[in-house]
């Protein structure tokens, strides 16, 4: 009863307050769930190869090797329309990136916000985005410092994950790479995944309860410690709410896309070469959006559903259904 509660008000909360998907657009960009990225790396062991094969295409760039400097400065002296022309393309790719980044932490902020206050009633009148917003904002800095935090963890995990392949290139030292690498997963994987926990909460306790940047980490630590089990069962829950929803979504995608493969053959067989390109562009769009849209609504009802449950752990607490099951089987003998 304990997380059906919780699961059944966070989607009533999302269903009647739908301008929280416009919110989980941008929140998406952050990974919502990003204990599950870490786990699904680390198990595949996609982890040490996708983070070497990143750094290597970085490196064989050259950005940071002495020839793009003096490129740099040969551009310059030489062809400077050129380079002003490149620097502004530059200034706005970066631009739109803090654009995106600030986006994306109002909105997280907006939704935990906006979701407290309708689960605890404080407001009357009906909320709207103006709302969450200026909440967003107000609390810009100490949720992008957490989630800034939250990224440098992971980053660090498979950072340390990643050295024992990059120490032993060697084939001859294979078998000992992978015995390191198997301890430091066993070990670096699970507190990244608690770290994740401990900054949901210290979010939470940021936008929420007004908790300073320092308080909200040590708060968020201690509300996690005393709740370990049903966060992780938490975790779990919504973990296969968003599988179904992706197995859902891709059934859905290759039934709706039937028609337009057909109408993509009658174009092309007894029409036009344009209005088959048209019909799968539009197929294409069609296809775009649902994803968009899919992925905004589980945003928002991921947030939500950890906002509900912080509150119900922060106010009279809550039971795992483990602990409550090796409680009735305890009775039972």
């Amino acid at each position: 009863m304990f997380y059906r509660k919780i699961l059944k008000q966070s989607l009533e909360i999302n269903w009647r307050n739908k301008y929280l998907w416009f919110f989980g657009l941008f929140a998406v960009l952050l990974g919502a769930g990003g204990e599950y990225e870490v786990l699904f790396r680390g198990l595949t062991g996609d982890m040490n190869q996708g983070f070497l094969q990143s750094a290597g295409r970085i490196i064989q760039t050259g950005l940071f090797s002495k020839s793009a400097l003096t490129n740099i400065g040969f551009l310059i002296a030489n062809d400077a329309a050129h380079f002003a022309i490149l620097l502004l393309a530059g200034l706005i790719i970066l631009a739109l990136f803090c654009f995106l980044v600030f986006t994306a932490i109002v909105s997280q902020a907006a939704i935990v916000n906006n979701s407290a206050a309708i689960i605890k009633g404080k407001h009357k009148a009906k909320l709207g985005v103006k709302d969450g917003a200026l909440s967003g904002i107000k609390n810009f800095w100490p949720v992008f410092g957490l989630n800034a935090i939250a990224k440098l963890a992971v980053f660090l995990a498979f950072f340390f994950v990643s050295l024992p392949v990059i120490l032993t290139a060697n084939q001859a030292a294979a078998p000992i790479a992978n015995s390191v690498y198997f301890i430091i997963f066993i070990i670096l994987i699970p507190l990244a995944i608690v770290f994740s926990f401990i900054i949901k909460y210290a979010v939470a306790y940021v936008v929420i309860s007004g908790s300073g940047f320092k308080a909200s980490i040590k708060n968020g630590w201690e509300l996690f410690v005393k709740n370990w089990l049903v966060s992780v069962e938490m975790a779990f829950i919504l973990f296969m709410i968003n599988l179904l929803a992706g197995l859902a979504l891709g059934l859905a995608i290759l039934t709706l896309a039937i028609p337009f493969v057909l109408m993509a053959f009658i174009f092309y067989k007894f029409f036009a070469a344009v209005g088959f390109g048209l019909i799968v562009v539009l197929g294409f769009i069609f296809i775009l959006l649902a994803i968009i849209l899919t992925g905004a609504c589980l945003a928002s009802f991921q947030i939500s559903s950890w906002t509900s449950l912080f509150i119900a752990l922060a106010g009279k607490g809550g039971t795992s259904k483990i602990a409550r099951m090796a409680e009735r089987v305890r009775r039972k003998i």
